[in-house]
């Protein structure tokens, strides 16, 4: 069976090493898409009035959202997309993970909803599943309707969050 890297120019494009992407470009997301104030950027945190944004929380009005990561196999190849972003918790969960990270016992995994828009693949707002594992890394997110993603839908996702233009991956 060939591999995408046999059968899409565009693919060939995008992994070669040498290249000027050297391959798969994960996704990072600096605040939750309601996040009414500043981006965060290299500053630790932002704090406007009783809202805070840090590198792994948020707190914005009565919302509270931890950064988590998906993980997207592409299909037709052994590489998988890297999502950091965020997702809207309930009010237990979140003070469950904060308590994580002062020591505390691991959350149970939880219901949550995406806070950011990954359309094509997945709407702000849609139901994610976090999971905690055993509390040493950033919790990890499932969204039930995507397992895993086309070459295509990876182009379209990187064009929606302005992450590369499908253009620069036109053979020469």
């Amino acid at each position: 069976m060939a591999s995408l890297l046999d059968l899409d120019p565009r693919w060939r494009a995008l992994m070669d090493p040498e290249g000027a992407f050297g391959g798969v470009i994960d996704i990072g997301f600096d605040h939750p898409s309601a996040w009414p104030h500043e981006a965060r950027g290299d500053q630790p945190f932002v704090k406007a009035g009783k809202d805070q944004l840090t590198s792994e929380l948020c707190r914005s009005g009565d919302a509270r959202f931890i950064r988590a990561t998906l993980t997207l196999p592409i299909r037709g190849s052994d590489e998988a997309l890297i999502v950091a972003l965020w997702a809207e918790v309930p009010n237990p969960a979140f003070y469950a993970y904060l308590d994580l990270l002062d020591g505390g016992p691991v959350p149970n995994d939880c219901a949550a909803r995406l806070a950011n828009d990954l359309s094509p693949l997945a709407d702000l707002g849609s139901a994610v599943t976090l999971t905690f594992g055993d509390g040493t890394e950033r919790p990890q997110m499932t969204h039930a309707k995507t397992k895993d993603i086309s070459l295509d839908e990876l182009l379209d996702l990187y064009e929606a969050t302005g992450t590369l233009d499908r253009s620069a991956l036109k053979p020469s």
